[in-house]
């Protein structure tokens, strides 16, 4: 640098010597602008584990490799563009660069981008890795932010070609669509996944723009919501080029906080998938299914127990049940099997000897669930009532076989209902004792001639009687 100096005037040969005014200063001359150098190591994390360790190797060899297939650009803090290519040591070495903030672009190899790159300067393992954002600057470039210093800057630059994926079905390999929610996991990152277009039960993730995530190396990670119905059997993982077609080599899986991982360095190469394969099953059932009784109506006496239960279940019904007890033993089972039916119908017809009875009845669905056991009491009285004609001349008037006055004595253990007197309903008090008198033609619809008197009990047994008033 140079420094200013001041300048003064003299009169050469002069007998008296003048001095000058004094002359402005002049500016010091601008100190050159500081420079430092960018160093930036590419390379690809062929074993993928974050790191660039050429020492360690892959399952089928492979070793991470620095990268020098497309040049780097570096724009300073003054706008100004650096373009390089890798050196003889196959590093790019940016020099003279003006200190202060700077943006490094790296081409990616496969345009549409189909890798990502990470920063793992300084790293110790993949946890300290940081994905780079892909932007556009002369194409697709990935891109980080550097500050340029005098005593200079390094950089390593990873590049990664991971894919996360998953396959659902059940157990019979049929696949699975619609999972609700299922998400893929790098770098401490969550991405939300979606069904492939061409593949029922595929899963990946995708960008914005529609393109596959590429995922850090480390822990990959996968989580879904199972459907209704449906829980998780069983998650293994296998990786290779098209592993949910052709699993090709098993991955270790482990379970943590709800999610499944495998790690990345079991990945044989940088651009292959690590696939979850998973397996649905249903949820045990534990719902006990529902009956109703249909017939018969429990409050009145029947001659014949004529039974239908129905029921339903929607895991599918095994059979129905109905047992018939009297005095707490069983007398009669009835059951139909119901085939797996989400509702099904039971019916039984039993002849019974008179008396009460209790039917107990349930059902019970695939899963082996039995509804709650209901009951019901009913009295069976199939003894038809007795009608007698009543002595004594105000009841009944006889005149050989004919009447000219009649009345009946009705009596039934299970009461007396009705009678109909040729097709007219008389109805009567629900008595085991009952009267029908002083029947003649012109009253309770009889008529001179033949007659039909038909006596119900409350169960619906009948009696009928025929005879003749003059």
């Amino acid at each position: 640098m140079r420094n200013g100096r001041r300048y003064a005037l003299a009169a050469a040969g002069a007998a008296a010597v003048l001095v000058a005014a004094p002359l402005p200063a002049m500016a010091e001359e601008t100190a050159d602008a500081a420079t430092g150098t960018l160093t930036v190591t590419r390379f690809d994390d062929r074993y993928a584990d974050g790191l660039f360790d050429p020492s360690k190797t892959t399952a089928n060899g492979d070793a991470d490799r620095l990268n020098t297939s497309l040049a780097a650009q570096l724009v300073d803090v003054n706008g100004t563009r650096h373009y390089k290519s890798a050196d003889a040591d196959g590093l790019y070495r940016f020099t003279d660069v003006p200190v202060g903030p700077a943006t490094l672009y790296l081409g990616h190899p496969n345009y549409p981008a189909n890798e990502v790159f990470f920063d793992a300067t300084g790293a110790q393992s993949a946890a300290d890795i940081v994905r780079l954002p892909t932007t556009e600057y002369f194409g697709a470039q990935g891109t980080a932010d550097v500050v340029i210093d005098e005593d200079g800057e390094e950089r390593l630059i990873g590049m990664t070609a991971l894919g996360v994926v998953a396959k659902v079905s059940l157990a019979d390999g049929t696949p699975v669509s619609g999972v609700p929610a299922i998400e893929f996991a790098s770098g401490g990152e969550w991405f939300s996944g979606s069904e492939y277009a061409g593949l029922a039960g595929g899963y990946e993730a995708q960008t914005s723009d529609y393109r596959v995530v590429r995922h850090l190396p480390g822990d990959l990670g996968m989580r879904l919501t199972a459907p209704e119905g449906y829980r998780v059997a069983s998650v293994t993982a296998a990786t290779g080029s098209a592993p949910i077609s052709y699993p090709d080599i098993p991955m270790t899986v482990t379970e943590r906080d709800g999610a499944y991982w495998v790690s990345s360095t079991d990945v044989p190469l940088y651009f292959f998938d690590a696939a979850f394969l998973v397996t649905l099953e249903k949820l045990p059932d534990t719902t006990r299914p529902e009956v109703a009784v249909v017939s018969p109506v429990p409050t009145a006496p029947v001659p014949a127990l004529a039974l239908q239960i129905d029921a339903t279940d929607d895991g599918g019904l095994q059979r129905i049940v109905a047992n018939i007890y009297k005095g707490g033993k069983l007398v009669k089972s009835t059951q139909t099997a119901a085939g797996g039916a989400t509702s099904a119908t039971h019916t039984a017809t039993v002849n019974l000897p008179d008396g009460a009875y209790t039917v107990k009845y349930n059902a019970q669905d695939l899963a082996g669930n039995i509804s709650r056991t209901s009951t019901f009491d009913v009295t069976i009285d199939a003894t038809a009532p007795k009608a007698t004609i009543k002595n004594g001349r105000a009841f009944t008037l006889a005149k050989g076989d004919a009447y000219d006055l009649i009345s009946f004595k009705l009596q039934d253990a299970g009461k007396i209902d009705r009678v109909e007197l040729n097709g007219k309903v008389k109805d009567l008090t629900d008595n085991v004792w009952s009267d029908v008198n002083f029947v003649k033609p012109g009253t309770f619809g009889a008529v001179q001639g033949e007659n039909t008197l038909v006596v119900y009990d409350v169960a619906g047994n009948a009696t009928t009687v025929i005879f003749t008033l003059r």
